[in-house]
């Protein structure tokens, strides 16, 4: 009797589990070791906080420096040309939105970052920083997209 009363608690929680990682482990992640990652992320905050800070005093030339713009195709990625007017309304855009999140929801608390692989970027990575940014009792969860174009993280989407 104790047996069966055992098997009819412990099976409820084992039809439910989802046992880890399984038998298949991720292939879509990078691995990183935590120095690295860590030195990324705090280079991928300090970007957020620049473009922030460009975008409360409207400086475009600065922010565009900071975000990659993606051709119709959405397979190549490069890094924004304010010569070309339509990619500057695109960095004009990025930063009034940017603006408008960090109005309404001034604190942020980082989540966490990772590296996935991607073949969108000739780096073959696409880096993600989940950032909960609240206001009061409201809270919103936002993806920052990065992409590595050379020796730099730009701003993909958020």
């Amino acid at each position: 009797m104790k047996k069966f009363l055992f098997l009819f608690v412990l099976l409820p929680s084992l039809a439910c589990a989802q046992g880890g990682i399984g038998n298949k482990p991720r292939t879509d992640i990078v691995m990183l070791s935590a120095v690295v990652r860590d030195s990324l992320s705090d280079l991928a905050f300090s970007e957020i906080m620049d473009l922030k800070r460009y975008a409360e005093t409207n400086n475009v030339d600065s922010a565009a420096l900071l975000i990659v713009y993606k051709d119709s195709g959405n397979t190549w990625i490069h890094a924004v040309n304010l010569s070309n007017p339509v990619e500057r309304q695109y960095v004009t855009d990025v930063i009034a939105k940017i603006e408008k999140l960090f109005h309404d929801y001034a604190d942020t608390r980082k989540q966490y970052y990772t590296v996935y692989k991607t073949k969108e970027t000739p780096s073959g990575q696409r880096h993600t920083y989940v950032i909960v940014h609240s206001s009061g009792k409201k809270q919103r969860t936002v993806n920052w997209v990065f992409y590595p174009i050379g020796d730099k993280l730009l701003l993909g989407s958020f």
